[in-house]
């Protein structure tokens, strides 16, 4: 499954190039950035962090990788539980207008995943890959001669029953960038 995905990336990415490959009129080619978000309330707190680096292949068209890990934790009088979540990326976007474009994404994360023993009557941790293909678009505003931030809504293709998106939900993030 992970070898089809890649390879039909690889694809796309090289038919995008071919169609649309005018070489990158930018000055950096390469660009970073990624997310940082925290949530918190009375018995919920998540914090999480994805980079990115990212290189322009074109005036329309980048790719790039990105690395994820989130820490979430739930305090409460009927559990006690805490989540390490982690994995990569790789993403591609084609922008058709000016401070718009198209994002493509395949993930690939651990979950913590805790399920409850009737017998023991504990929660037992094990984990899980769960693969994600993530489409949508996205909007960039500049924020000065070489940064930019971010916000794309995205929805996940895939939806593996490990998931933990439900049906069709949408994911939005929002970050900033060098270079893109």
């Amino acid at each position: 499954m992970i070898k089809i995905s890649l390879i039909s990336l690889a694809i796309l990415v090289s038919c995008l190039v071919q169609t649309f490959g005018n070489p990158a009129d930018k000055t950096g080619k390469w660009y970073y950035g990624g997310n940082a978000g925290i949530s918190k309330n009375n018995d919920y707190l998540r914090i999480s962090f994805e980079p990115l680096i990212g290189y322009n292949i074109s005036s329309k068209f980048s790719s790039g990788v990105k690395a994820h890990y989130s820490y979430i934790k739930y305090d409460n009088d009927a559990s006690d539980l805490s989540y390490n979540n982690y994995g990569g990326s790789v993403f591609a976007r084609y922008s058709p207008i000016t401070n718009g474009y198209l994002h493509s994404e395949f993930a690939y994360e651990n979950y913590d995943k805790y399920v409850y023993n009737s017998g023991t009557q504990k929660y037992e941790n094990s984990r899980v890959w769960v693969p994600f293909f993530l489409v949508g678009a996205g909007y960039k505003q500049p924020i000065g001669s070489n940064a930019s931030l971010y916000a794309e809504v995205l929805v996940d293709l895939i939806r593996d029953k490990n998931s933990p998106f439900r049906k069709w939900e949408p994911i939005f993030n929002v970050g900033a960038a060098v270079g893109f």
